[in-house]
């Protein structure tokens, strides 16, 4: 059973499927943003999570230096699902009938939602690291795990996503 997209909504955005699906300049354009915001914050992700991985086994000190860099790569990984998020609503609302049918569509928005909590158990996972540093390297050793399988679930969904649609 397939949902239809409200037609309220697909008649507001007409204009902007019009503009995406006739100048091939805007939707190059569009999708160019959304894979740089897959490799900026997918890159940025998966080569912290990798490193992260490898922190869990040193000691302290290392541990330390590591989960300052943590911070930094937050924010490049948070700017990439930004980019991310707002092309994917522009590529939605560009053709919101195929898309709102679409499984594929809505696994991989549930794989983004999913993604978006397992960062937020990293960081608090981060935050508890002062206070109970076995615990915390517990749970970051899982949502990097869990980010990383995320990652590329995320990658697969658009992959078959773009074959389909």
């Amino acid at each position: 059973m397939t949902m239809d997209a409200p037609q309220s909504l697909v008649d507001l955005f007409q204009g902007w499927a019009h503009l995406y699906s006739k100048t091939k300049a805007v939707s190059m354009a569009v999708t160019y943003v959304h894979f740089a915001g897959l490799l900026l914050g997918g890159g940025a992700a998966v080569a912290a999570d990798r490193e992260t991985l490898r922190a869990a086994k040193e000691a302290d000190p290392l541990r330390a230096d590591h989960l300052e860099f943590l911070g930094s790569v937050h924010t490049i990984a948070i700017s990439g699902l930004v980019l991310i998020i707002g092309s994917g609503a522009m590529m939605l609302l560009a053709d919101l009938e195929t898309f709102w049918a679409s499984k594929v569509f809505w696994t991989k928005m549930t794989l983004v939602a999913l993604l978006l909590a397992n960062g937020l158990v990293m960081r608090r996972a981060e935050q508890l690291a002062g206070t109970a540093p076995v615990r915390a390297w517990a749970q970051l050793k899982w949502t990097s795990i869990s980010s990383l399988a995320l990652w590329f679930a995320i990658l697969l969904a658009s992959t078959i996503l773009a074959a389909t649609a």
